[in-house]
């Protein structure tokens, strides 16, 4: 009989019972799991998402290595055991983190634009959309000397499309009206404009998110054409001063 046979018995030679610790086992795990499901439905509550955001993410990883970990410390005994099934069962939690951050790093190519003045968004690249190169003769998406014959036609439809964009990604945490909200969203009514009132300012802004601020991205909601038409739309809030907004931050823009 093994030593590491022997520590599971008693003074008497009997078995103790692992009864206890499993159970207690299986029901934190239950509730690790529980929380793991349960955080994406936190996107329904922005007041909530919005301000830990990028904590989200690394909590899953965490949770999940810390489920492997109490799972083979308790069931497998690794720690008495030989380095090679030491080896044989923590090497798929290597390879699984390694994974993790290869997709993640993949995801961030696919949600960000693609370089100096190219804007185009995962939905995009799904639907089959092709990079165009310097010899193809593309038009890249973000276009500056496009931008008034656009917004003009965009005002001639009466910012519909914008409109919609704008309700279904922004009025949370921005407010019906473009108002803003305390602690969530700036005001999109007044001359303001903390990253830049330009076109592509602000189409950067919504479709990459401004790192340290609570303005997520939304490259992975919208197609690029959602993003330049609700761009449109907000700016045609600017100067409207809507009652109730919120005080202006960043820098005034003239035109």
């Amino acid at each position: 009989m093994s030593a590491a046979h022997h520590d599971h018995a008693d003074a008497g030679g009997l078995p103790h019972s692992h009864k206890k610790a499993y159970i207690r086992l299986g029901v934190l795990l239950t509730v690790v799991t529980a929380i793991e499901l349960g955080l994406p439905f936190l996107k329904a509550y922005p007041d909530i998402w919005m301000p830990f955001e990028p904590v989200w993410a690394p909590l899953l990883v965490a949770l999940s290595v810390f489920k492997f970990g109490a799972v083979v410390g308790e069931f497998m005994h690794l720690r008495g055991d030989r380095r090679i099934f030491q080896f044989l069962f923590l090497s798929p939690l290597a390879i699984a983190v390694i994974i993790f951050l290869l997709l993640g790093a993949l995801t961030v190519s696919l949600f960000l634009p693609f370089g100096e003045g190219i804007a185009v968004t995962a939905i995009d690249v799904k639907a089959g959309y092709v990079r165009p190169t310097k010899s193809s003769g593309a038009e890249p998406p973000l276009a500056e000397d496009k931008f008034k014959a656009a917004f003009a036609d965009a005002k001639a439809k009466n910012f519909e499309a914008g409109k919609a964009a704008y309700d279904k990604v922004c009025k949370a945490c921005h407010g019906d009206k473009g108002e803003g909200k305390a602690a969530l969203g700036f005001n999109l009514t007044d001359d303001c404009y903390k990253y830049g009132g330009t076109f592509k300012d602000l189409y950067v802004t919504v479709a990459d998110g401004r790192a340290g601020n609570k303005m997520p991205a939304q490259a992975g909601a919208l197609k690029s054409e959602e993003i330049r038409q609700v761009v449109y739309y907000i700016r045609s809030l600017k100067g409207t001063n809507v009652p109730g907004g919120q005080p202006c931050v960043g820098d005034k823009v003239a035109d």
